[in-house]
């Protein structure tokens, strides 16, 4: 994933334009963001311009590089997939829990698919972008928790924090890219893995208690 850059980028139009400024960034962003979606790992500066209805020079009164760039794709990207769910029902049985969180985390890992590579080598390219999927990876693991905490809470400290890391690389956007992407399942079938891998994984720690 190469960095254009430009050697003397232009200021920024004077503050009271400034919602035609957010306008024109938020273009770009959509633009970048749409040829991800498209497949382009990399999407170059010429074609989200032609995109987003600007100059390639504009592009870059906006962001230092690409790189910056990518990163607020990023950012939007990650912000669509986390999503809330609602409050789950104290009486709701294991069973019911399971199939919401996993159609949940499904829907969000169907988003991601089509731009994972952009994503997978955005994070391996640039720190910032690695913290932002980190964080989205850490927020997940507290949800799990809480959406889980009846089972969880009756293990032992050691099994609970195994069975809470299985949880969540059970239900990673990886997993759903293997199962999609790898395995060619249909979604139905994806989500009936998951769903048999989350039931497992209660049953080993119910194991060791």
């Amino acid at each position: 994933m190469d960095v254009e850059t430009v050697a003397h980028p232009q200021p920024l139009p004077n503050p009271a334009r400034g919602s035609r400024v957010a306008r024109t960034r938020q273009a770009i962003v959509a633009s970048a963001l749409a040829l991800a979606v498209a497949g382009e790992v990399a999407p170059i500066v010429r074609d989200i311009a032609k995109m987003a209805g600007v100059s390639a020079r504009t592009v870059f009164q906006h962001f230092t590089d690409t790189a910056e760039l990518y990163v607020a794709v990023l950012g939007r990207v990650l912000a669509a997939a986390v999503g809330e769910l609602p409050d789950l029902v104290a009486v709701w049985s294991l069973d019911e829990r399971i199939a919401l969180i996993v159609n949940h985390c499904s829907d969000r890992g169907e988003r991601l698919l089509p731009m994972w590579t952009f994503v997978e080598t955005l994070q391996r390219r640039s720190a910032e972008a690695a913290d932002m999927v980190g964080q989205l990876y850490s927020a997940n693991r507290v949800q799990l928790a809480g959406w889980f905490d009846r089972e969880l809470s009756v293990l032992p400290s050691e099994s609970r924090e195994r069975t809470l890391n299985a949880l969540a690389l059970t239900l990673a956007p990886e997993s759903w890219v293997v199962l999609r992407q790898r395995l060619g399942l249909s979604v139905e079938e994806a989500r009936d893995e998951l769903r048999f891998v989350v039931r497992a994984v209660f049953s080993d720690g119910a194991a060791h208690r």
